[in-house]
């Protein structure tokens, strides 16, 4: 009986670090591909977002769009969202869906303006801001908590 005993309580013990460790591995796939979905869309908005009056003019860029899509597929990014969650600043976050449209509900990443002034060339400056999202998923349990990933482009005029 002692040893019965003994060798549940191992099998247990060796169930416990399983889950454990899965759920190590799902949450540092998922925070990933957020930062490889926040860098691309970083460069995206380097590249194309100069000169735009209002975030939600980048929906109706038909580059934006199309890259977007292209680099949420090629990474597989298929999490959602609340873009205001937190209101931190001035300027309001625009959700975005996996396809670059302006999502009304849960977003797939959120983008706002911000608007910076430069001391040195004294002309108005702004930059984007990025919120893509991941979670802990550990398997038999689901998600437990979900987290954020904020990330900056530079400066523009």
């Amino acid at each position: 009986m002692k040893e019965a005993i003994g060798g549940n309580w191992l099998f247990m013990i060796v169930i416990f670090f399983v889950i454990l460790f899965a759920g190590y591995m799902c949450l540092s796939i998922n925070q990933t591909k957020a930062f490889n979905v926040k860098n691309s869309l970083i460069r995206i908005l380097e590249r194309n977002g100069a000169g735009l009056t209002e975030v939600t003019d980048l929906a109706d860029d038909i580059y934006f769009t199309e890259e977007v899509t292209e680099e949420l597929e090629e990474i597989g990014y298929r999490i959602n969202g609340n873009c205001n969650s937190d209101f931190d600043g001035d300027a309001e976050w625009v959700g975005f869906d996996e396809r670059g449209n302006i999502a009304s509900g849960a977003a797939a990443f959120c983008v706002r303006k911000v608007n910076s002034a430069s001391a040195t060339l004294g002309a108005p400056m702004y930059y984007y801001q990025i919120k893509t999202f991941y979670h802990l998923e550990i398997p038999l349990i689901r998600s437990i908590f979900n987290l954020t990933i904020k990330g900056d482009t530079k400066p523009m005029i």
